[in-house]
Order: structure tokens, then C-alpha cells, then sequence
């Protein structure tokens, strides 16, 4: 429905109040004249006991619009915010706006190449780590110290001795890991942090309510998560024993009374193929989070562009032409007002 075709209605409830408030006047005056009948009187309080239910619906009814009124003001409201809003995403410097898209490329890049090299660099270096402890470890148990030809097996004087050594390199081999995690995400840190924060925030500013609030909303949500993740102390949640858990415990039940060589070879290439597993997703959790959070402020900005654009395309008598049309709703709606506000103040004067 139309604002016209609203006010045009409310005009004929208008008029239809005053036609059953002339007939609440008819029935007092009847009420009070002795000479009326009992009968009369009677109808007549009849007639306004079923008026007074009409009344009453009007009064709902005018009470259900004002309220559904408010919406329409507040959609307004953000129109007019809407379009005062062009003239102040115009006045940010364009420079200004291709400079951050700059430095948030650059960020970007940065961030996925350490990620490139975390992928390659960092998991073959660990990867190594591990093969040359491994090594040093099968030299020291499973070689003959006398003639120095491998030997097949240990015994079970030796087992315990194999045990604690390659646990103490278990652990060891997890602090070289939680290390490459904390540095490369100090890096990750220090990539991020050349954004300028502060100026998005102030180029946020000059957007309408709506936009700018649910914008500021995830900004802040943003700061969080990657303070969380940057400042972290215990950025590696679980050692790497403990994720390789069921395996460590298979290969001890394995070795209760000797270790066979090539048991001791499988339990290697398990652990391998877990810091393989396990170290990337560990690092893509801030690598995607960072990634993520760059792209958010990399959209913002074209978007912001786009707008610059395509304002700048507009001419001013389009703005005026505009202007008007939301002053002429305004002028509508403010009618549709009076008109309500004119049956709730007859009905509860009447």
C-alpha cells in the first residue's frame, strides 16, 4: 500500500470517527430527554455499546500503525543516512584508499609466502631433524659394539635403555617443533603488524550506521583473534608424544620382551608422517586466520573504491533529484502521522 493511498484511508477513518462521535452526541442527548422512551433509551445504549466497539477497533487499529510507522521512519532515516553519507566517502583521498590496498596486498603476499616456505623450508627441516635423531639413535642401540655390524633385534636388557632414549628424543624433537611454530608465527606477527589499523577504522567512520557498525563489530572481532593467536603462550596445545599417543603405546606393547629393528623403523616413519600431519595444520590455523582477515580489509577497500567510482560518475542535479524524493516521503509519512495522531486524540478525548 502506497503512503498516498494509507493517507487517503486514514482520511475516511477520519471522517468515519466523526460521523460515530456525532451519533455518541445524538444518543446523549437522547438519554437525557425525559420524554424518550424506555425503549429508545434502551436501543440507543445499544447503538453505543456496538459504536463504542467500533471506536475501539479504530483506535487498535490506528495504535498498530503508529507503531508499524516507526518502521517506516527509521527505513527513511537510513536513506537520508545513505545519501549523506556520498559526500563524505567522496572527501576520503583516493590516494589515501590506493595506499592501503597497497600495503594490504603487500601483506597478503608476504603472508603466503612464509606460509609457501613453512610448507616446504620448515616441515623438511623438522622432517630432518627427526631422520638424523632417528639415526643417531639406531647407531647407539642397534650396532654391535664390538664388531660394529647391525644387530636385528635388542634383548630385553637393552629395551628399557631404547625406551627412555627415544623418549627424552621424542621430547626433544617436540620443543624443535613448538620452536619453528612460535618463531614463524613471531614473523607472521610482524607481517601483520605493518598494517595501519587505525586509519580503517577512521575511513570506516564515514559510512552509514548500519554498515559501519556491523563493520566495526567484525573489526574488533578481528583484533581479538589475532591478538589471541599472536600473544598465545601456549601456542602448541598438545606435545608431540601426545599426538602420536596410540602408536607410542603400540610400539611399547610390541617391544615387551625385545625390539625388532624393523619395528623400531616403522615407529619412525610414523612419527615423520605425524609432524607432517600435524605441524602445517597447526601453523595454517594463524595462516588462515591472518589470510581471512587481510581479504576482509583488502574487500573493504575495493568496495570503498567502487563507491568512490561510481559516486563520482553521478551529477549533482541526480543527488538534488534524490534529495527531494526523500523529502517528499518524509512529507507523506508525516501526513500519514497527522492523521493518526488525530483518531487516537478523538477517541480519547470522546
Amino acid at each position: 500500500m502506497g503512503k498516498k493511498t494509507l493517507s487517503r484511508e486514514l482520511n475516511v477513518m477520519n471522517e468515519s470517527l466523526k460521523a460515530f462521535l456525532a451519533l455518541n452526541e445524538a444518543i446523549t442527548l437522547i438519554h437525557s430527554n425525559g420524554n424518550q422512551s424506555l425503549e429508545l433509551k434502551q436501543s440507543a445504549t445499544d447503538l453505543s455499546q456496538s459504536i463504542q466497539l467500533c471506536t475501539d477497533e479504530m483506535r487498535q487499529s490506528a495504535v498498530k500503525l503508529e507503531q508499524l510507522l516507526k518502521n517506516c521512519y527509521q527505513d527513511l532515516d537510513y536513506a537520508e543516512e545513505v545519501w549523506n553519507s556520498k559526500a563524505r566517502i567522496l572527501s576520503i583521498p583516493k590516494d589515501e584508499i590506493w595506499e592501503q590496498i597497497a600495503q594490504i596486498s603487500n601483506v597478503d603476499v608476504r603472508i603466503r609466502n612464509l606460509r609457501k616456505k613453512c610448507e616446504t623450508e620448515v616441515v623438511q627441516e623438522i622432517k630432518q631433524a627427526w631422520a638424523h635423531r632417528f639415526t643417531k639413535l639406531k647407531m647407539q642401540w642397534f650396532t654391535e659394539k664390538n664388531t660394529g655390524k647391525p644387530k636385528p633385534e635388542l634383548g630385553l636388557s637393552d629395551k628399557d635403555g631404547l625406551i627412555k632414549s627415544l623418549e627424552r628424543e621424542l621430547m626433544a624433537q617436540d620443543r624443535q617443533i613448538i620452536l619453528a611454530i612460535k618463531h614463524n608465527i613471531e614473523l607472521l606477527s610482524e607481517d601483520f603488524s605493518i598494517f595501519k589499523i587505525h586509519k580503517l577504522d577512521s575511513h570506516v567512520s564515514f559510512l552509514e550506521s548500519k554498515y559501519k557498525n556491523n563493520l566495526l563489530s567484525k573489526i574488533n572481532d578481528n583484533h581479538y583473534r589475532i591478538n589471541f593467536f599472536f600473544n598465545k603462550k601456549n601456542t602448541v596445545s598438545d606435545p608431540l608424544i601426545d599426538i602420536i599417543k596410540p602408536s607410542w603405546e603400540a610400539f611399547r606393547k610390541d617391544c615387551f620382551l625385545v625390539v625388532k629393528k624393523e619395528k623400531f623403523d616403522d615407529f619412525s616413519n610414523t612419527v615423520l608422517l605425524f609432524i607432517e600431519s600435524s605441524l602445517l595444520p597447526r601453523l595454517n590455523k594463524c595462516f588462515n586466520l591472518a589470510i581471512s582477515i587481510v581479504r576482509f580489509y583488502l574487500t573493504f577497500y575495493d568496495d570503498l573504491l567502487e563507491k568512490q567510482n561510481r559516486y563520482e560518475q553521478e551529477i549533482p542535479e541526480k543527488w538534488q533529484s534524490e534529495k527531494q524524493s526523500l523529502d517528499q516521503l518524509r512529507s507523506q509519512l508525516d501526513k500519514v502521522q497527522t492523521e493518526i495522531d488525530t483518531i487516537l486524540n478523538s477517541i480519547s478525548t470522546s
